[in-house]
């Protein structure tokens, strides 16, 4: 974490609009028997800008975003019903039990996730559920990015934690009912946008590159797509990780 700009990756996020399958992402706690209600409590941990949780305040839930950047909670206040809070996922300013729902949309990964895990036990009601959507090494090794940062599949495989560690550690954390699913999005850009969306760090690996790969990649990327409005295809592939809070 301390080697991401936080500032740099919030001004990369306005290249990084959210997709509908993303929002589906969201919704899907909303549609689980242990959803949260009307007027409970929510939070997204490492929400950035807040889509994801806007979609829970929509449902008359009390949306709050957890992000370490004062720039992303900033944006994250622009939208209706959400509330941030400036914080890390290791030390959540939470009382125990006061979330009906703790969710890391690709975020775990951002400092110690075994702490993030105890925090996520600790605020989270019992009954109610962790929701985490991930990525491994199967989706980097395939990845659109990693065709022009060959570095990428080495250094996301060893920043996020494998399902099967997750799944291991989760019980240990106060977790049970644990299920686990891979989840393909398809995704279609102008490649203009994408090469602009590059250029501006619009993912934090892109931080972690060294400036001869970023640089070749990004020549790579603009010979490779003259035509800004040509579209561009790849998938995305989530591994996700559901978990119930022990009633013990």
């Amino acid at each position: 974490m301390s080697d991401i700009d936080l500032g740099r990756l919030a001004d990369g996020y306005r290249h990084r609009p959210v997709t509908s399958a993303e929002l589906d992402h969201a919704a899907a706690p909303l549609r689980s028997p242990a959803r949260p209600r009307r007027g409970e409590w929510a939070l997204d941990a490492g929400g950035g800008p807040g889509a994801h949780a806007a979609v829970w305040a929509r449902a008359g839930v009390r949306a709050v975003v957890l992000d370490p950047g004062r720039d992303m909670a900033e944006r994250a206040a622009l939208r209706r019903g959400v509330i941030p809070v400036i914080a890390t996922s290791q030390s959540m300013p939470f009382r125990e039990g006061a979330m009906a729902l703790v969710y890391f949309h690709l975020s775990l990964h951002y400092g110690d996730w075994r702490e993030a895990l105890g925090e996520a036990g600790r605020v989270l009601r019992a009954g109610r559920e962790c929701w985490i959507w991930t990525m491994t090494a199967a989706h980097f090794r395939q990845s659109w990015l990693a065709r022009w940062f060959p570095s990428v599949p080495a250094i996301d495989s060893a920043r996020f934690p494998g399902v099967a560690d997750v799944v291991d550690h989760l019980p240990g954390a106060g977790f049970e009912s644990i299920t686990t699913a891979v989840v393909t999005d398809r995704v279609a850009r102008p490649a203009g946008e994408l090469v602009a969306a590059v250029k501006a760090g619009y993912i934090s690996t892109l931080q972690l590159l060294s400036g001869a790969e970023l640089s070749s990649g990004i020549a790579a990327l603009e010979a490779a797509y003259p035509d800004p409005a040509g579209i561009v295809e790849y998938e995305l592939r989530y591994d996700r990780i559901t978990a119930r809070r022990s009633l013990r």
